[in-house]
């Protein structure tokens, strides 16, 4: 018997959002140059796609699943070339808008779409998902509440989570050199190239 508990919720929430992978990246790169709100707006554009897909999966609709797995590599090709165009966008930045003073930033309606369209063809994402609550929608599935429970739990935790790994890039912003901060956003732009590079060569196979 599974607990579709708020609690259940929050740490399955924790174990999709805390690994550092692309996504996590992508807000660290954005809050670095234009502030936590453009920050915290792309995780909660990934989590409302994370909240999608966890709906789907309570509701017994993992056949969507399936076609997933078959055009993987559609999805990993898609993956790529963002990631790919993210890191040319960091690399190739000029510094004064590690500080502000450049490229102004985005609209957070844009910043939230933009990384929402991103989680929607991230194959890791969808897969951690489908590994973590396929249990839960088993042979006894959660009632509506208790999915709506289970679901705001996972919510809420990569909200907080999305809050906190921002704010902290928000207050190294403000405090470290601007030399410092482009190291550190150039090395996001390196990490983001190879994860790129390895969807790519994935959607290849």
């Amino acid at each position: 018997m599974h607990d579709f508990s708020f609690t259940t919720g929050m740490l399955i929430g924790c174990s999709i959002a805390i690994p550092i992978g692309p996504m996590g990246l992508l807000c660290i790169r954005r809050t670095l140059a234009w502030g936590m709100p453009a920050g915290i707006s792309s995780g909660l554009g990934a989590a409302t796609v994370n909240l999608l897909h966890g709906t789907l999966v309570l509701l017994g609709m993992g056949a969507a699943v399936p076609w997933l797995s078959q055009d993987s590599g559609t999805l990993h090709m898609f993956s790529g070339l963002f990631l790919l165009l993210s890191a040319a966008r960091t690399l190739f930045r000029r510094r004064p808008s590690l500080t502000g003073e450049a490229t102004p930033a985005p609209a957070l309606l844009a910043a939230y779409a933009s990384a929402a369209a991103f989680n929607l063809v991230n194959p890791m994402a969808m897969v951690l998902i489908v590994a973590l609550l396929s249990p839960f929608a088993g042979a006894h599935p959660p009632s509506a509440g208790e999915a709506v429970l289970l679901l705001l739990g996972m919510f809420t935790a990569a909200a907080a989570w999305w809050a906190c790994l921002c704010g902290a890039f928000a207050l190294l912003r403000r405090r470290l050199p601007a030399d410092t901060l482009l190291y550190v956003n150039q090395g996001a732009g390196m990490l983001l190239t190879v994860y790129g590079t390895l969807a790519l060569a994935e959607a290849a196979r």
